[in-house]
């Protein structure tokens, strides 16, 4: 049983974690970069002791802007090609083997109903190494599916289907992996539910059995 972060992340997870650090070393540079500036003028020009105020004002070289400007541009260039090819993690991926099951939300669990006509509350089980397809709806109100280790979370919303989809690389059973994120009712806090990852072979006796 698991109730922590996977020792190999899916590619949904992998996909948001590398915009966050590849954003996350750009801001600690810039401040870095900033912040050494900033001391090296309040020390270089502070006043001093006996020292008359002077006034000094010196024009900026074309050169120096020229170049600030160049590395603003390829900083700013690289973060939105690595957050525009990032979006592309959203749509779903055209894969023969997948599975697609519905989901259904209610106050307050959530429904899974498989391939084969079968359903299970609150229990979400999917075979190892497969792109799985969540179709979401809900049967009442607004409701919002998530799985936080995997950087997935979609609205469910009556009337309306939308679709996530995620690729798990390690077997077990993740408790409480499944949670409603949006304000539903007085039993909001209790809408959880299992995630069981199979194998394949297990899944198509499974799905043979059903």
């Amino acid at each position: 049983m698991y109730t922590g972060a996977l020792s190999a992340v899916p590619p949904t997870a992998a996909t948001w974690k590398f915009l966050f650090d590849w954003y996350l070393v750009f801001g600690v540079s810039t401040a870095v970069v900033v912040l050494s500036m900033l001391f090296y003028v309040v020390i270089r020009y502070r006043s001093k002791p006996g020292q008359a105020q002077q006034r000094e004002i010196k024009p900026t070289s074309w050169k120096v802007v020229v170049v600030i400007v160049i590395i603003m541009g390829i900083v700013l260039a690289g973060a939105g090609y690595q957050t525009f090819a990032a979006f592309t993690n959203i749509d779903i991926p055209n894969s023969p083997n997948a599975v697609t099951i519905k989901v259904t939300g209610f106050q307050w669990a959530w429904n899974f109903t498989y391939p084969d006509g079968q359903y299970i509350i609150d229990n979400l089980t999917v075979p190892v190494n497969t792109v799985v397809i969540l179709n979401l709806t809900s049967s009442d109100v607004y409701h919002t599916f998530g799985i936080a280790m995997l950087d997935v979370k979609e609205d469910v919303i009556p009337g309306k289907v939308n679709q996530l989809w995620f690729n798990m690389t390690q077997t077990g059973v993740y408790t409480d992996a499944i949670r409603c994120y949006q304000l539903c009712g007085i039993g909001h806090a209790f809408m959880i539910a299992n995630l069981t990852v199979i194998s394949q072979s297990a899944w198509a006796a499974w799905m043979q059995k059903g």
